[in-house]
């Protein structure tokens, strides 16, 4: 796989990508990145394999403000529930600029999120596991990185947009998941 070419995801334009690249650092019990479209999927496959049963998927819509997300939850399932969310609606995940998602152990705690302008942030109680297999990907490991965000400028506008697949967005997942457990977390 090139990882030279760092590549935007269908729903995040930006001009000039300049120096980003796939890369990552570890702080005690975190890492965090950024990452080529094409290395969303496999982080995301790579972090479920290193965590405990049962495994939640999660998703964060925006509001029709665009300021505020709704979060939505499918608890409790086991790593092939979890692959097959993946396998299901992964590339519309993946490739969709206004929404966030990630995974996570309901048995630990740990969890990764895929946030705007292709950022992840991973919770794990030993990050070597996951460094290895971000490595493996072709994610560097660095002490610092440039992220898209740092690139936004007045002359390097940036724009996260919703994509559509095969008829679909994502604000169509939860309901296509409600029979499965998904939920809605209610506000306060």
């Amino acid at each position: 796989m090139d990882n030279t070419v760092f590549k935007l995801c269908q729903g995040v334009s930006l001009r000039d990508t300049g120096n980003v690249s796939s890369s990552f650092c570890c702080e005690k019990e975190s890492i965090k990145g950024v990452l080529s479209a094409e290395l969303l999927l496999p982080a995301a496959r790579a972090f479920i394999k290193t965590v405990n049963e049962p495994v939640f998927f999660f998703l964060e819509l925006p509001k029709e403000s665009g300021e505020e997300y709704e979060t939505y939850y499918l608890d409790n399932c086991t790593k092939k529930v979890a692959y097959a969310v993946i396998e299901r609606f992964g590339e519309l995940l993946a490739n969709d600029g206004v929404s966030r998602f990630g995974f996570g152990s309901n048995d630990t705690d740990e969890e990764i999120y895929f946030e705007d302008y292709q950022e992840f942030s991973a919770y794990v109680r030993d990050t070597k596991g996951l460094a290895k297999s971000l490595e493996e990907l072709g994610v560097k490991k660095k002490n610092e990185f440039t992220t898209l965000w740092d690139l936004l400028s007045d002359d390097n506008m940036g724009c996260l947009s919703p994509v559509e697949l095969d008829g679909e967005t994502v604000f169509d997942i939860p309901d296509a998941l409600a029979g499965a457990g998904m939920y809605k977390v209610k506000e306060d």
